[in-house]
């Protein structure tokens, strides 16, 4: 196959390479009562969490750069967590593209209400937020809300995603010491009680770096808000994402998730890339026409899948776990918008990008093509060195 040469901005490749993965951790916790002045758990966070059948409410989700709003919206939603199942109408509608978008979890409607025009995307991989409920649980231990009979709190947490349709970080509080969490106070969302919770790099506390804030309900531990907060190239970035009017299992009619299309309405479906998923690296590479990369990494991390993308985009990717880190190495027919005076380092004498957040990825090109190698849970250090073990050799 002969590679592409598309101009992407890297920031844009990065996004596209966002993948999911289920990681088999529970983690109990019991206690007393949010009346104390630090009060525990005493229930299963991942089993409440879970129980949450759906619930409706009204997000508003706010972006700053340096303290100054630049993007705001606000919709009225139905979800179900664990799932990719939605109803989200927003009540700014005249800044947006698409009004209303509506999900049964395998296919996702985009509609132009204005136009009458509906936009279907098939979803592929694992839910968006199916690591959420083990997130949560850790995090709740790692903040001290358990007694003596808890898990230890020297455990993996990971912050959650910044925004509803992103993948998150999973970093571990293991000998990296990656990130700390602490509780803070409780306090109240919209009417409800919540747990305050602060998520800070424990190697550098100063606000300057990574901050996530959260007010986790304490009654189903759903997060109703989340403050995420971190520095690129000097400049302050922020997301927040508050839940207000919220109700917890609601009647939901069977209409809720799926489209509103009728005998007038434009269905457009777009050339979507299709992505196979394999067990092995050789699975893959017996099935591709890109030459595989065999990236060495350190030996707790353990294959999870292999995928496959085809369509106008072509490529490979492996998505690799320990003990809540993630690495990920993956290759396309097109190359990264990569500037000579800009990158950081170099990789088999190529200029190679940084790219730091709640995930730190590292990108270049060789040969036609575009590489990523991307972290969650883990120091660039290590991920350049996978990087280099890449190189340009696939």
């Amino acid at each position: 196959m002969s590679p592409t040469r598309l101009r992407f901005n890297r920031r844009t490749f990065v996004a596209l390479l966002l993948l999911g993965v289920v990681l088999s951790a529970v983690l109990w916790a019991a206690g007393g009562t949010i009346d104390d002045a630090n009060p525990s758990v005493d229930a299963n966070v991942t089993e409440r969490y879970r129980s949450i059948d759906a619930f409706t409410g009204t997000r508003a989700v706010t972006m700053r750069t340096n303290g100054t709003v630049t993007s705001r919206n606000v919709a009225t939603v139905t979800l179900v967590p664990g799932t990719d199942r939605k109803r989200v109408r927003f009540q700014n509608a005249s800044d947006r593209r698409y009004e209303l978008q509506v999900s049964n979890g395998s296919t996702l409607w985009l509609h132009d209400i204005d136009q009458n025009v509906v936009t279907t995307v098939e979803l592929t991989g694992p839910p968006t937020d199916s690591q959420t409920a083990v997130r949560l649980q850790r995090l709740v231990a790692a903040a001290g809300l358990t007694d003596d009979a808890g898990r230890p709190k020297s455990i993996g947490v990971s912050p959650l995603p910044a925004l509803p349709r992103h993948a998150g970080a999973t970093p571990q509080m293991d000998g990296n010491r990656s990130y700390a969490v602490e509780f803070v106070k409780t306090g109240t969302v919209g009417g409800r009680d919540a747990y305050v919770l602060d998520i800070t790099p424990a190697d550098n506390r100063s606000e300057d770096s990574y901050r996530q804030r959260l007010w986790v309900d304490t009654e189903r531990f759903y997060p109703l808000r989340k403050e995420t907060a971190w520095t690129v190239n000097d400049t302050r970035q922020s997301v927040t994402t508050t839940y207000t009017n919220v109700t917890f299992d609601p009647q939901v009619s069977a209409d809720t998730f799926r489209s509103e299309i009728d005998d007038n309405t434009t269905v457009r479906r777009p050339d979507t890339p299709n992505t196979e998923w394999y067990r092995s690296r050789a699975d893959l590479e017996a099935q591709s026409s890109i030459a595989v990369p065999d990236p060495t990494v350190p030996p707790a991390f353990e294959l999870v899948y292999a995928t496959q993308t085809t369509g106008r985009i072509e490529g490979v990717g492996l998505r690799y776990a320990a003990d809540g880190r993630e690495l990920s190495v993956a290759k396309f027919n097109y190359t990264l918008d990569i500037e000579e005076d800009e990158h950081d380092v170099t990789i088999d004498g190529q200029p190679a990008t940084i790219d730091h957040g709640t995930t730190n990825s590292l990108s270049w090109n060789c040969n036609g093509y575009g590489y990523t190698v991307r972290g969650t849970g883990v120091k660039i250090d290590l991920i350049v060195e996978v990087g280099r073990s890449v190189g340009c050799h696939a």
